[in-house]
């Protein structure tokens, strides 16, 4: 194979992953099911790393298309200024610019469910959750969003099913504002009944 014809690959490769990742934001956006999110964040890692490289294809000589790929290039460029001099431009900057790569952190799974904690950038409001339900072994739905303000401490015993309920328990603090204290509650949260 020739320099051409792997470059005509890489570049079918990266469009057809990158229409792949926008459908699947529109459906998890709309209708709140989509790829399971490891293979959703790999299709991403996939657009990311074929973007870096077509950059450097077409900087010699430089075409319109690379001021496009240009934004796979910056996007670390962006993310090592942050890291180096810290501070909030940066650090607003890094998170729009991050925002489609960036995982959200798997807090559970458990019986088909899956609870992670969406990440919401720089500046962004603690802690929601989305718990979803995989189906079909490549998708999920979303099931149901919780936010309480506050992290949640969950542990293998979290998520139960009884009589055709499965339901979520948890401890979280709330503040009590006329008492003034912190005060520890146990919850149940209804996930999805039979």
């Amino acid at each position: 194979m020739t320099k051409i014809q792997i470059k005509d690959i890489i570049t079918k490769i990266h469009f057809y992953f990158l229409g792949f990742a926008l459908l699947n934001f529109t459906l998890k956006s709309t209708i709140d099911i989509s790829l399971n999110y490891r293979l959703a964040y790999y299709i991403s890692l996939l657009v990311y790393a074929s973007g870096f490289i077509l950059f450097f294809w077409n900087s010699k000589p430089f075409k319109k298309v690379g001021f496009y790929f240009s934004f796979y290039v910056i996007t670390p460029f962006i993310m090592l200024l942050y890291w180096i001099f810290g501070g909030m431009f940066f650090g607003i900057i890094a998170s729009i610019v991050l925002y489609p790569i960036q995982p959200n952190y798997i807090e559970i799974e458990k019986n088909n469910f899956m609870i992670y904690q969406e990440n919401q950038g720089f500046l962004g409001m603690c802690c929601p959750y989305v718990i979803t339900e995989n189906q079909f072994l490549i998708l999920e739905r979303k099931i149901k969003t919780i936010d309480v303000n506050n992290e949640i401490e969950f542990n293998d015993h979290s998520i139960y099913t009884i009589n055709g309920k499965t339901e979520l328990r948890i401890k979280f603090e709330g503040y009590q504002f006329l008492e003034r204290n912190l005060a520890k509650r146990d919850t149940i949260i209804l996930i999805k009944k039979e």
